[in-house]
């Protein structure tokens, strides 16, 4: 089955870290943009999909009535089935109850909260809404409103993060008891208010073994209270990994509906205009349509897949393309530097691997 990705390009603050397509001050779009994403909804091939995945942006600052109108047409344009994992990101301070009763309404049974730290200080150097307190308060309503799918979103390499700091955040967010964490590390996008900071001074940016430790803190973390990691950055309770995201990871189709939102169906990637005006005078056509060639993908199979830490079997790219992966790739190199492993038919990293493992995707561009 095709995943469905929706994106709301509205925030009510631009993080200072944030490159994505979003926009603040423009709420008298609002509703424009979601006439123009039901209009594409009704105009998208009737697609029986398992996973949705509404992202932005911060989709939970839209009014109730728009998401219900959203929601509403998804289900009836698309083959949405019972168990399908369906999932809104929302910031805290951005939910209320009326919003929290039409996403429950519509299907919506899993909810990403960005709260990246709960250092107040941290949260306030890069831009965030909301305070720690907050964050304990909007897990409170998603748990009253029922929800029993939860994930919070965390960073590391924050400006004065320490790993004391870390440490609280952890223990924090694990009072919290979230059925799945995210944890990525700062990236400091040229053309951000924070690249800015760096680079006049203001902040000292983490070295690499800094950064290290900082990861392999949350993952030992993590690990001692049962969640496990099963992609670079994610962890979840056993059977609460994010279903829509390992589609991604997998190679599976997925449909992107909304404002600079991107498509891979059935070979073929392609992206929506970022231009919100445009987009909502029906700009719907399919931009930077790419076929991928077997190269392709060859190459975003490892990529993708070894993101995830049960890696890449051996017999599926095989059956995929016809070729032996230690063949296509020499992988025993890796294997004898100790940066991979191979077990049961599926090459993966170690966690000396997962170090260095920008580096190594790299050499299968």
């Amino acid at each position: 089955m095709t995943g469905i990705y929706i994106h709301i390009p509205f925030c009510m603050q631009k993080c200072r870290y944030c490159d994505f397509v979003s926009f603040v001050g423009r709420k008298h779009l609002m509703r424009p943009y979601t006439d123009a994403l039901v209009r594409q909804i009704q105009q998208s091939p009737p697609v029986k999909a398992d996973t949705v995945f509404i992202g932005g942006g911060t989709p939970t600052v839209l009014p109730a009535e728009c998401l219900e109108r959203i929601l509403y047409a998804l289900n009836e344009r698309f083959d949405i089935s019972p168990q399908a994992e369906m999932t809104t990101e929302a910031n805290p301070g951005t939910l209320d109850k009326d919003k929290l009763e039409v996403l429950r309404r519509y299907g919506i049974n899993r909810i990403s909260l960005g709260a990246q730290s709960m250092s107040d200080s941290e949260l306030g150097l890069i831009g965030r809404i909301h305070t720690a307190e907050e964050v304990r308060t909007g897990v409170k309503m998603l748990r009253d409103a029922g929800f029993c799918n939860i994930n919070i979103d965390l960073m590391t390499a924050l400006p004065t993060q320490t790993e004391k700091s870390l440490s609280n955040t952890l223990e924090q967010i694990l009072k919290l008891s979230p059925e799945h964490i995210s944890c990525y590390s700062l990236i400091i996008e040229e053309g951000t208010p924070i690249f800015e900071d760096y680079r006049s001074g203001r902040f000292r940016e983490l070295d690499e073994e800094q950064d290290r430790a900082l990861y392999r803190q949350v993952c030992g973390y993590l690990a001692q209270n049962g969640y496990s990691r099963y992609e670079i950055s994610n962890f979840a309770r056993p059977g609460f990994e994010c279903r829509h995201n390992i589609k991604y990871w997998q190679g599976d189709d997925y449909l992107g509906l909304g404002t600079a939102a991107h498509s891979y169906i059935d070979g073929v990637r392609y992206r929506m205009t970022a231009n919100i005006e445009e987009y909502i005078n029906d700009g719907f056509d399919r931009l930077d349509e790419q076929k991928l060639t077997k190269e392709d993908k060859m190459s975003e199979f490892m990529i993708l897949g070894l993101r995830m830490d049960i890696g890449v079997s051996r017999a599926e790219f095989k059956e995929r393309f016809s070729e032996d992966i230690e063949e296509r790739f020499h992988l025993e190199k890796f294997i004898n530097g100790g940066f991979m492993k191979y077990e049961d038919g599926r090459y993966a990293f170690t966690d000396k691997g997962i170090d260095v493992s920008n580096a190594i995707l790299c050499e299968f561009v």
